[in-house]
């Protein structure tokens, strides 16, 4: 597997044409289907569907994506840190999440991080919840930011808690009457509810979807698979998300209503065990601090 080979797979899986992506890579069109092919071979299975009149990536072709769009970043990266000898070190820290409102949960944290490593480089990763660990356990990421599921933690990962998370009923502003400061799951059983896909989900807010879809016609239940989405369906009047606090992205539309017998969630840090005495430790050192001065 070289870096020509990731470019033109990246090239037809963007354009989903074989012919526009040789055009792109200024190679012949049997030039591409023969990396592609060879790419195919080595990975023992097949990335594209292909008939005369159109071109499908197929499940593991979307599942490879990642991967060689992260092989073709760290060579690149590879390529600038030695081109100048005389350059400053640089140090790199990646960091996963499932949701871009997490994501901005780093902000202070990252800035205050700056001050002691000035040639820090962060790279961010946002990806589906179910691949998270997956970019841990082959260190693609050095941390992840996650709500920690029930069972224990791997024997080579360590978890730190950051915050407890409640879980929230956001609504627009004109769904609830003004006063209603929370609400029960009792009450919840008589609205039309949006939920996120169970397969990304804690099991205990799965569980909570399950008990509340009891007895409820499909119609009056949406699901999305992300936090946004379930918060534009609630901002336009489809009915009550269902969400952590934590998920719930800054919206001057929307409200954003406790529920009152519902689990709290931990949130956190996950890490590969005895992260030392460098970026990533200082890193997690960070995090701590600002989360303890929220609350």
């Amino acid at each position: 597997m070289n870096t020509f080979q990731l470019s033109c797979f990246l090239a037809v899986a963007n354009s989903l044409s074989f012919a526009r992506a040789a055009e792109q890579m200024r190679v012949s069109q049997p030039a591409i289907t023969h990396q592609i092919q060879s790419l195919e071979n080595e990975l023992n299975v097949k990335l594209f569907r292909r008939s005369t009149r159109l071109v499908e990536i197929t499940p593991e072709g979307q599942a490879f994506l990642y991967d060689a769009k992260s092989m073709l970043s760290i060579a690149e990266q590879a390529k600038l840190r030695f081109s100048d000898p005389q350059e400053r070190l640089i140090e790199p820290l990646s960091i996963g999440c499932s949701s871009y409102t997490q994501l901005e949960l780093l902000t202070d944290i990252l800035h205050e991080l700056l001050a002691e490593h000035p040639n820090l480089h962060p790279r961010l990763h946002v990806v589906p919840h179910d691949q998270l660990f997956h970019l841990l356990e082959t260190e693609t990421v050095d941390v992840i930011l996650d709500i920690r599921e029930g069972g224990e933690t791997g024997t080579k990962l360590t978890f730190k808690e950051l915050r407890q998370s409640s879980l929230a009923c956001v609504c627009r502003q004109d769904a609830l009457p003004p006063e209603k400061k929370s609400i029960s799951t009792m009450e919840l059983a008589n609205e039309k509810l949006i939920f996120c896909d169970p397969i990304t989900l804690d099991p205990e807010i799965a569980k909570l979807q399950w008990k509340l879809t009891e007895g409820v016609s499909p119609a009056d239940i949406h699901f999305c698979s992300t936090a946004e989405g379930a918060v534009v369906l609630a901002d336009a009047g489809y009915g009550l998300a269902i969400l952590p606090e934590l998920m719930v992205p800054a919206n001057h539309h929307i409200r954003v209503i406790r529920i009152e017998d519902a689990p709290k969630l931990s949130f956190g840090l996950f890490y590969k065990s005895h992260p030392g005495d460098g970026v990533i430790k200082h890193f997690i050192q960070h995090a701590k601090q600002h989360f303890s001065d929220m609350e």
